[in-house]
């Protein structure tokens, strides 16, 4: 007896251990194809670039064509805009690529701002996004959206917002807020002295300087090891007037931020005055030495500094910059955390957002609660879903939401209920054997319940065998296709080949509420149509279900593993 139980449990335990085996090996099939989906060809990537004036008006912007575009401000990241005669007018600004990781329904989305002289918005406009025709489009036209932006400070992120979303494009609006609020704030750049620090300044100092960073003020040498640091304070201070302007200053600082030198680099005063500022020793030698923390306290007036004779106000100016300039540094440099990294980090819970929370934990206990079978209760269920993530949320999982999230990321900040949706999608099946997703959370699924004919319905029919059986193949052959199109074209549009869009009925195709409408249709007369005979998601969903069956191989198995050496190969060829 021992002896026939002893290979009975070693074979139970062989079994089990390759239900588990090729059940793990499907799942790291499908996350690597999964990885190995790439950013679409035609988004938006280069947010260095300057933008086009022409464009910016086409786009809306209120700019006249007979301006021009200076070049980007290093420090800023901005564009000086400039009248015929090369007057400064205001800025302009790309949120990318600081709002490129802000991903929306399927990707980024970039912005164009045009900011006043005082660096209040005037006007935002949609440049450039990865998501789908239909959002895009709604958010594009919807200028009360884009109103809500007018008069905000650039250089003074909020750290809370209550934005309106468009209808039906909540996603794509939301990441188009948080992107241009992860690209807001930091220095502000200087109308006046905009010329970003080049190897000539480094050079006053430093002659053995070959290279200077613009954003660090980095000095280095022929053999790229930094010799020392500069600071301007043009961007820091440009506010204090002379005898007739402002005047900008290099100060040279050591590892301690002690100024060890420093010079004029530009003035809007007259000469000679500046020049008997220039060559004033005993007026600089006052500075020299101090570090910033204590230039920031320093009271020119209280400390009896006398302007230099012949060119007081000039230099009572440059006294005034250099301390004005000093507290700005100081107050950058004391700030914890900037207003980017802080809206980084933020997960925004909206209504809709914890209304998806509360439906999936709900969906859980209508699927082990046992409360299914109760027919009055599984039919409010079935119109709450339609309702509430159907036509209030939107937060659908589909083969386009699945591309999208995989080439660039997943939204689990701007949009954490629908990143619950789609967890709860795909881990259910793979751990507890249930497809939570489709039986109790798909909208499209709810509504074929809702209007699918009873067994003893006069509309109900059914399909032979052999046709059932070819029909099932349906759903495989469109997500393999959809699979191949995406690899070889990563901005091809997926959102048409399901029905869901038309639940956002608002920018919905019409193709999208034909196909929807058709399908309900047919699912009228042979329940559950394209549950059975047409979801793609769903059979993704399926593919990853563990059950009894896991440890055997299938058909699918191979196509999968033909598929993986497809992505590979199109990753070595790309």
């Amino acid at each position: 007896m021992i002896d026939s139980v002893a290979p009975r449990k070693i074979r139970q335990s062989v079994s089990n251990l390759r239900l588990y085996v090729v059940h793990l090996l499907r799942v790291v099939m499908v996350a690597y194809l999964l990885f190995s989906v790439a950013r679409p060809d035609t988004a938006p990537r280069d947010g260095l670039a300057t933008p086009d004036l022409n464009v910016l008006i086409e786009m809306g912007h209120e700019l006249d064509p007979a301006w021009s575009l200076s070049d980007r401000d290093a420090k800023s990241g901005l564009w000086k805009v400039k009248d015929q005669i090369g007057s400064p007018v205001g800025w302009v600004a790309r949120s990318f690529p600081a709002a490129e990781g802000i991903i929306g329904y399927r990707g980024p989305t970039e912005v164009s701002v045009l900011l006043d002289r005082d660096l209040r918005i005037v006007s935002v406009r949609l440049l450039g996004s990865s998501d789908t025709e239909e959002h895009v489009d709604a958010v594009s036209r919807d200028e009360t959206f884009f109103r809500q932006f007018v008069g905000w400070n650039w250089i003074d992120a909020p750290k809370s917002i209550s934005i309106d979303g468009v209808s039906g494009a909540t996603l794509t609006s939301f990441a188009l807020t948080e992107g241009l609020i992860q690209r807001m704030g930091g220095s502000a750049p200087s109308l006046i002295f905009s010329a970003g620090l080049n190897l000539a300044d480094a050079q006053r100092f430093y002659p053995q300087a070959t290279r200077i960073d613009p954003e660090s003020g980095g000095v280095f040498d022929a053999d790229a090891s930094e010799v020392g640091r500069l600071l301007r304070t043009g961007p820091l201070s440009d506010e204090v007037i002379g005898y007739q302007g402002p005047t900008e200053l290099l100060l040279q600082l050591n590892d301690r931020n002690e100024i060890e030198s420093l010079q004029l680099r530009g003035s809007f005063d007259n000469e000679p005055y500046v020049d008997y500022v220039r060559t004033e020793y005993g007026f600089w030698k006052i500075f020299k030495g101090m570090s910033l923390q204590q230039l920031s306290k320093f009271d020119p007036v209280a400390a009896g500094v006398e302007g230099v004779s012949g060119a007081t106000m000039t230099s009572q100016a440059v006294a005034e910059t250099l301390v004005a300039a000093a507290k700005e540094h100081q107050k950058l440099a004391t700030k914890p955390l900037n207003d980017q990294r802080q809206n980084k980090g933020a997960v925004r819970w909206r209504w809709l957002e914890l209304a998806s929370f509360v439906v999936v934990m709900m969906a859980a206990v209508v699927q082990f609660g046992g409360v299914r079978q109760i027919k009055r209760i599984r039919w409010i269920w079935l119109i709450l879903v339609v309702v509430v993530i159907g036509f209030w949320t939107g937060h659908f999982v589909s083969i386009s939401l699945i591309a999208g999230w995989s080439a660039e990321g997943v939204a689990w900040r701007v949009a954490p209920g629908l990143a619950l949706v789609a967890a709860a999608a795909f881990l259910f099946p793979m751990l507890t054997k249930q497809n939570l997703y489709c039986n109790h959370l798909c909208p499209h699924g709810a509504v074929q319940q809702l209007v699918k004919p009873s067994g003893h319905s006069p509309r109900r029919r059914r399909l032979n065998a052999t046709v059932a059986n070819w029909f099932r193949q349906v759903p495989g052959i469109v997500l393999v296709c959809a699979y191949v199109a995406i690899v070889l074209r990563p901005s091809i549009e997926l959102s048409n080949w399901e029905p869901f869009h038309a639940y956002l009925f608002r920018i919905a195709s019409w193709s999208s509420l034909v196909f929807a409408g058709l399908s309900l249709l047919v699912a009228a007369i042979l329940p559950m149509a394209y549950c059975r005979f047409g979801c793609p998601t769903g059979r993704l969903l399926d593919y990853l279900r563990f059950n009894a069956r896991s440890g055997s191989l299938k058909r699918a198995d191979l196509v999968v593993l033909v598929l993986v050496l497809f992505a590979t190969i199109a990753k070595l060829v790309d």
